[in-house]
Formats: structure tokens, C-alpha cells, sequence
């Protein structure tokens, strides 16, 4: 169960970053929203995105070292 839960975090922060790139590179959000709003949402998915790739890197590096050291 934690190698499928260890899969979908790494998913969804995949999902996370790539939809921030959409959002900042295409014509994703409707024309009448302002630009600020459309470069502050891609980043802020960026970055969520990121934060949820090296979280999940460091939980399972954590998880290993602990079962090493049983």
C-alpha cells in the first residue's frame, strides 16, 4: 500500500508541474483573465508540484533508512 500511495504522490506532482507549464506557455486560462493571475496560478502549481516530488523524495529515502537501521 505505501509503494501505491509513493506512485500517486509522484503523480500527482507531475500532474502539479506540468499543468503549471500549461498554464504559463498556452492559452489555458480564458483571454478576459489578467496576465498576472495566469503567471502567479503556473508558478504556484510549479512550485506545488516540486514541493510534492522532493516531500515524497525525502519521505521514502526516510522510510528506507529507518528500515535499514530495524
Amino acid at each position: 500500500m505505501k509503494n501505491l500511495m509513493t506512485y500517486i504522490a509522484y503523480t500527482a506532482g507531475v500532474i502539479f508541474i506540468l499543468l503549471g507549464l500549461a498554464i504559463l506557455f498556452t492559452n489555458l486560462f480564458p483571454a478576459h483573465l489578467p496576465s498576472q493571475l495566469k503567471i502567479t496560478m503556473g508558478i504556484v502549481l510549479f512550485l506545488y508540484g516540486a514541493f510534492r516530488i522532493l516531500s515524497t523524495m525525502f519521505k521514502v529515502k526516510r522510510r528506507i533508512t529507518n528500515e535499514d537501521s530495524d
